[in-house]
Parts: C-alpha cells; structure tokens; sequence
C-alpha cells in the first residue's frame, strides 16, 4: 500500500479503480520504456506483451499506437481553440462594467494558463476517466488554479446530488524532504468540507491541514483547521461522461483497447510473414551431399552439382519464391481495424476532408464530432462557470488584487461560454449571406459587425460606421445642394441677359 492510499483512506474498490487507471493510462502511451521494469509490473507493459522465450526465432513485437493521436485529436478539437467566455448583465446599464469584468477575470485565467491546463487536463480525464479543478484563494495573493490526477484526491459526494462535494481530500507531499530519508519526509492531507459555526446555520468552507511523517501515517504530528471563508468547496471533479448509472464515468480507451491489441499483433505477425518468405529458398533434388554442402547462394554463383548415383537421374537445383497471398487480405483486416477505432471517437478519416469542397460539406463530416463533444461539454461546462464564480467571490472577499473594483462583486449577470471548434468554414460565403441580411433589415449592423471582427468593443466600431454614414450622408447632402444653387444660378443668369 503507497502513502497516498494510506493517507486518502481508499478502499479496495477504489484501490482497484485506480490501479486499473494506471493500467490504461500506460496502454495509452504505447510501448514500455522499461521491459525488465514491466515484468514484474504488468502495468507497465502498456500496449507491449511478454513473448515466450523458448522459439526458434524471435517474434516481431510492432508498436503501432493509434490510440493516442486520435484522444490527442479529440483533446485539441475540444480546447486547441480556446472557448469564449462571456458575463452577461441582467441589468442593460452594466454592460461596460460586466465587460471589464470579463476582462479581468480573463487575464486571471491566462496567468494560470488555464486553456493551456484544461486541454491537457481533459486528454487526461478521457483516458482515466477523472480529474480535479482546484483554485487557491489566500488573502493579497493571486489566485492560483490546479488540475489534479485521480491518484491525488479522493472525495465524497452529497447521497442526494452526485454533483455536488461533500467533501475533498488532497494529499501532498513536501518538496523540501522529498529526497532526505522516510524518517524526515512530511506528507500533507488537505480536506475541504462544509460546516458552520455553533449557532449560525450558514454553511461556510473549511479546510483541515494535517502534517504526517513517511513512517508513521497513523497519526498526525500537526493539525490546522480553520474557516476558508469562501461560500464552497474551491475544487469540482469532472467526471468523463458521467451518468446516472454511472456516476464515476468511463475511459474513452475501453472499447479501443481489444482494437489496439488486434492492431498490434496482427501487425507483427505479419512482419515475421514478411521477414520469413521474401526470400526464395533454393531446393536441391538428387543431388551429392557434398555438393548441396558447397553451394553458395549469391549472385551469379555457379553451383556444381553430381547426382547421388548413375541410374539416370540428374541432380537439380529449383528455385521456390513465395506469393506473398495473405498481404491484401491482412491490410484489409488492419485498416478495418484503424476505422473502426476513428469510429469510437467519431472522428472523421484524414481520406474522408482530403477532397471536401466546401466548408458547409466539412461542417457535416464532424457533426458527429461535434455532438460527442458538446455531450463531453456538459461534465466540463458547470464547473468552469461555477470556478468563474468563486473566482469573482474570492477576489471581492479577499482582496486578490489591488486594483479589484468593488462594484465587480456586485454585479448580476449570467456566464456564457462559446466553444470554438476548429472547423474550416466558408468564411467569405458567411459574410456574403450576412450583408444581404443586413441590407434585407433582417440582420442589424451591430449584428453584423459583432460576429465577423475580432475586436471586443464591437459597439464602438459600430458608432464609427454610424459617424462615417452620418459624414457620407452630410457630404452628399451639401453636394446635392450645391447642384441645385448651380442650377438656380444659372436660370437667373439667363433671364438677365434675355
């Protein structure tokens, strides 16, 4: 049993649940780098296997890992573009005050390179099937915000919402007695739960601070419990494809694993096919042993052959090449394999958008995609918007940053986050259909210009069209004017003359 399992308090399904985790996370990266290491370690193994030693030959063992470009492709589908977020007003008279706000919480996002984290946190997740979003709220201190892996925390829901922490465990070992022997080496167990103060019905954040030494895990020589004061538990766990009948979620790898293994071994197998008949084997009939003996098998060698006796028969030496029958029916197999692991991701074959016309026809190809993503969106959607939240709350409360505004804290507003799927558009046909609509009164400029610039204050690019029709219009108008004063001019020059 490691520390960690002794400190989180697993029990042996969780214990099991972790280990197979591990198991799946080493088949995802492919190979093993440690072949002695895996023997005694099975998990280690990945997508190798032990081969039997007592052969005549040494089999092929070909590593071809499918597995982890395709999650990888899902992964930067999802976030390799990152999502908009947007804080809408409830009240139109907060428009300019919920934007600054948005930018704000948008640098907070960036320092921590949270887009960055989130797609490598979600690769993470799809494959052992759970992560932890955390953010560290300390008064006159930036806020921070973590990911952690499933072996890091354990936690308990409420019986009655699986979506809502009861409490979380964290365990964290001291950097600073990492190397030193395990009697010196402290362990931290972080635990958040909510509680209240003896008379108040408030509920509150609390966090419980426990030191341990390496060699005694029983008990604690240090504990620190105190009142976070946020309103709840900074850390949400973000399950892949959670359900109701599953409420821990699945590995996206699990109905690819028996594919990835085929794919592998078939491919070796027919590496050692290969390797055994693309060489011809030469075939010596009647012929002397001394002879066959002395043979040398090299280009334009000349082989003197006697026959074994004098009845007639003549000592012959035939060539026998192979046929290489089995290549068409096992490239077969191996690409019906590879397509039906693109098919458990719904993502669309590199053949299938070489030739694509158009970015509409582009849009259908990934409509499978785009719907198991935005099902992925919903385990991930809640709780970014809820970290948003406690984000604006901890930095009202505790005074993160200097230049906070007050007013920020205040503010009623809805949190929208668009997704940006990277997918090729007709950019240009888009805005051809747009300016009709505008110029049909269906579409307003503000509209238009909202979603087709890449600048935030969209209203104020909006206010220079206006000015600059207001300027075309005023032009035209003294223009047209002057004509008409030209013309009554003239007309009175020509009746004086007459």
């Amino acid at each position: 049993m490691t520390i960690k399992e002794t400190l989180l308090k697993l029990s042996d399904k969780e214990k099991k649940e972790r280990e197979k985790a591990r198991k799946d996370y080493f088949f995802y990266l492919g190979e093993t780098e440690n072949k002695e290491a895996s023997i005694s370690d099975n998990a280690l193994l990945g997508q190798s296997w032990i081969t039997l030693d007592d052969l005549d030959y040494m089999p092929s063992q070909i590593i071809d890992n499918k597995i982890k470009p395709l999650i990888n492709k899902q992964a930067r589908f999802m976030f390799g573009k990152e999502p908009d977020i947007l804080f809408k007003p409830f009240d139109n008279n907060d428009k300019e005050t919920c934007e600054e706000l948005r930018q704000y919480v948008d640098a907070i996002l960036n320092a921590s390179k949270f887009w960055s984290n989130t797609l490598k946190a979600f690769r993470l997740a799809t494959v052992t099937k759970r992560v932890m979003l955390r953010i560290e709220a300390n008064p006159g201190q930036p806020i921070r915000i973590y990911y952690h892996d499933i072996n890091d925390f354990n936690y308990v829901m409420d019986i009655n919402d699986i979506t809502k922490l009861k409490s979380v465990t964290l365990i964290r070992q001291d950097a600073a007695t990492a190397n030193k022997e395990e009697t010196e080496q402290l362990w931290y167990r972080y635990t958040y739960y909510m509680g209240n103060e003896e008379g108040s019905e408030e509920l509150s954040c609390y966090l419980k601070k426990e030191t341990f030494k390496a060699n005694e895990l029983d008990i604690p020589i240090d504990i620190e419990d105190k009142d976070t004061g946020l309103s709840k538990i900074p850390c949400w766990i973000i399950t892949n494809e959670q359900s109701i009948t599953n409420p821990f979620g699945v590995t996206d790898i699990k109905d690819m694993k028996p594919l990835q293994d085929s794919y592998n071994r078939r491919l070796s197998d027919f590496n050692d096919s290969l390797r055994f008949l693309m060489f011809g084997q030469t075939v010596f009939i009647d012929a002397e042993k001394e002879g066959v003996n002395s043979a040398k098998i090299a280009p334009n060698s000349v082989i003197a052959l006697v026959s074994i006796d004098d009845e007639g028969k003549k000592a012959q030496a035939i060539r026998l090449e192979s046929s290489f029958s089995n290549s068409e029916p096992v490239d077969k197999y191996l690409t019906r394999l590879e397509n039906s692991m693109y098919e458990k991701l719904s993502i669309p074959r590199p053949e299938q958008i070489a030739n694509v016309p158009s970015g509409k026809a582009l849009g259908y190809l990934y409509i499978e995609l785009v719907g198991r993503s935005d099902e992925k969106w919903n385990d991930w959607e809640p709780p970014i918007r809820s970290m948003l939240r406690l984000i604006v709350e901890a930095c009202g409360k505790f005074k993160c940053y200097s230049d906070w505004k007050k007013e920020w804290s205040n503010l009623n507003h809805s949190i929208v986050i668009n997704k940006n799927y990277p997918i090729p558009e007709d950019i240009d046909s888009k805005k051809k259909s747009a300016i009709e609509e505008v110029q049909n009164n269906v579409r307003s400029h503000r509209s238009y210009i909202k979603d087709f610039t890449d600048d935030e204050n969209y209203e104020e690019q909006f206010n220079e069209v206006i000015e600059d029709i207001t300027t075309i219009n005023s032009a035209e108008q003294d223009q047209f004017q002057k004509g008409i004063d030209s013309e009554l001019n003239k007309g009175k020059d020509t009746g004086g003359d007459s």
